[in-house]
Order: structure tokens, then sequence, then C-alpha cells
């Protein structure tokens, strides 16, 4: 029986989808599952995700259930302790726990060969892979999804579905933030005196260093926005990051709060949600301020804007000359934040 014909006499199909990570990635894919959910509105659907990721899609509404894999934890015991048999009792042990869910559907939004085994493992009926994957992985797919020249990443995510009948849809990434975390969040702000919509957050670390605008660039940005508008300079990131952003905190008239490596990323998204504007390079938590709804300004160097950006009129992108970021100067980012202010 073919997709269409066993979704035209099931009407409660167990759908798990796989992105396993990274958090920007993540967020870009998770329109697939708010589109599933509308068209299939008893489904049982469920992710499967690394752990690293795991926050930004945990508590969405549009799933039943989340698998965390933590792949990268386990490899690591293994290597320090030396006992691989331990990692693959493991992982067999996480496999069995997903053939219980008797999933009839798995789709593989990563694309890779490690997302394509798992998917075939889960013994799934139906395998769809996402289109102009790598490493091979389309050859645990079962069920042939078009390939082709996608305009932009969520273009190619939501390809997928159109094997499901579906055709129009909307490229809006979600994040759910829980009452805990805006309570956090407003704790947060009163500590810093910080109000809703009366601050700039800006997040200058990104995964690779070509990606990352100069710290002197942020610095005198920052004071340039203190200056114009009055309101606080909120700086984050992850702890790893904070060589970075003390760089920007000695360069700085105006001095910032400096948050990084305070709060996780649900924490983050939260008070991201209050601010007035995001300020960032092409990284994960750049893709948390745009599914929360926050304006964004977004700095790109080697990877295509184009591509990766929604186009909305409160998420301005500025390319970087010759794929450099370091190419955007400090007036064009100035403007762009002006553009966005009320």
């Amino acid at each position: 029986m073919l997709l269409d014909q066993f979704l035209s006499h099931q009407k409660f199909p167990r759908i798990l989808i796989l992105r396993l990570s990274s958090i920007g990635d993540v967020l870009q894919a998770s329109p697939v599952a708010r589109e599933l959910r509308k068209a299939f509105p008893s489904a049982y659907i469920s992710w499967l995700i690394e752990s690293k990721s795991q926050e930004v899609i945990q508590d969405n509404s549009n799933l039943d259930s989340v698998f965390v894999w933590p792949r990268k934890e386990w490899n690591a015991e293994a290597k320090k302790t030396g006992d691989y048999h331990a990692l693959v009792r493991k992982n067999l042990a996480f496999v069995k726990q997903i053939r219980k869910e008797k999933f009839q559907i798995s789709i593989d939004l990563h694309g890779m060969f490690r997302s394509g085994l798992l998917g075939y493992l889960s013994g799934a009926k139906y395998r769809l892979c996402l289109p102009n994957s790598r490493e091979y992985a389309e050859h645990f797919a079962n069920v042939k999804v078009k390939t082709g020249n996608f305009p932009t990443v969520f273009s190619r995510y939501l390809s997928v579905l159109k094997e499901f009948g579906i055709h129009r849809t909307e490229p809006e990434m979600e994040m759910q933030i829980s009452l805990c975390d805006e309570r956090f969040a407003m704790e947060f702000m009163a500590n810093y005196g910080l109000k809703k919509k009366g601050f700039f957050i800006l997040n200058p670390a990104t995964s690779q260093p070509n990606k990352c605008w100069s710290t002197d660039k942020f610095a005198k940005l920052g004071d340039m926005l203190v200056d114009t508008y009055q309101l606080p300079i909120l700086l984050l990131g992850a702890k790893s990051d904070r060589p970075l952003t003390k760089k920007i905190v000695d360069g700085m008239r105006h001095k910032p709060i400096d948050a990084t490596g305070l709060v996780n990323l649900k924490q983050l998204g939260a008070i991201t949600k209050q601010a007035r504007t995001f300020i960032s390079g092409d990284t994960g938590p750049l893709y948390i301020a745009q599914a929360v709804g926050t304006p964004t300004v977004a700095i790109f160097g080697p990877t295509n804007a184009n591509y990766y950006s929604l186009e909305k009129k409160n998420h301005i992108f500025i390319q970087g000359r010759d794929a450099c970021t370091n190419n955007v100067t400090i007036i064009e980012l100035y403007r762009a934040v002006r553009q966005l202010m009320p």
C-alpha cells in the first residue's frame, strides 16, 4: 500500500520526525510538525533529537512526545571508560524504546547516515528522507521525495509534506516558552532593571569563527544604540563565550549587562521575547529570537542569508560582501536597528 493510500484509511497515524540537531536547524524544521498536526489532528507525532538541542523542541504543542538521544554524552563516557559494550547496550535499549511506540511513518529531516539508520530501526513501514541528503541517508527511505533546487531552507524541509497531500504551508518557526521560564525572565529583568521592550540584546558568538562579527564593532554599535535610544544593552551567550563578551564589555563606554553563561536556552528565549531588538550573527539564538517573535538584525558572512532567513518585515539580514562577516559595517547595522524601531 502506498503512503497516500495508507493515509486515506488511517485517521490516527503514528509519525516520528527525526531532526537531531542543531538549534537553528531544529527550529527551521519545526513548521513540519505544525503542518502535520493541522492536517492530522488525531495523529500521534513524536520528535527524535539529541540532548544538546532538546530545549528548543520540548513543550512544543504539536508534539505528543520527544525522544532525547544523549549520543555525544554516551560516546564520551565510552571513550573515557573504554566500555564500548555498554555503549552498544545503551543504544540498543534506546532503539527498543522507540520501537515500542509502533511508529508507522518516519520522516528524516536530518538527512545523514545516523538519522536515516534510526528511522529505519524505528520499525516504521513508510520512511521519508529530506531531499538532497548526505551520507547515503536516502537509502534508508522507501518513500520517494522529490529533489530539486530549494530557494530557502524552509522550502526544503516543508517539501516532504507534499507526500502527505499538504501543499500550502507557512515557514513559521515555533518555540514554546513555559510559565516557569516566563517568570524567570520577569525576575531576571527586575534584578537588572530591564523593562519590557526596553533593551537591546547583542549575541556576538557563533559556532564558527568566520561567522563572528568583530567584538570591537559590537562594542561601538552598542554605544551608538545607547547614545541614541538611552536603552541598555544585554549581552547573551554560552559560558564558553565569556572571553568574547568580556572584550565587548571592556570596549564599551556604556557598560552593558553581561549575562553570558547565566541562562539556558528556554530562559534565553523567554528573556529575548521581552527585548526590543536582537542583534546577532548566524547562530542558534538568532533563530530562537525569530521563533519567539522578537525583531532581529542578523549578520551573515559565509552562509547565504537569502537561504536561511525569514522574509519578514521585522527581521533584517545583512550579507557581508565577498562572503565575509566583517565586511558588514557598523553603520549598516545601526541603520537596520533604526529601521525596526517604532
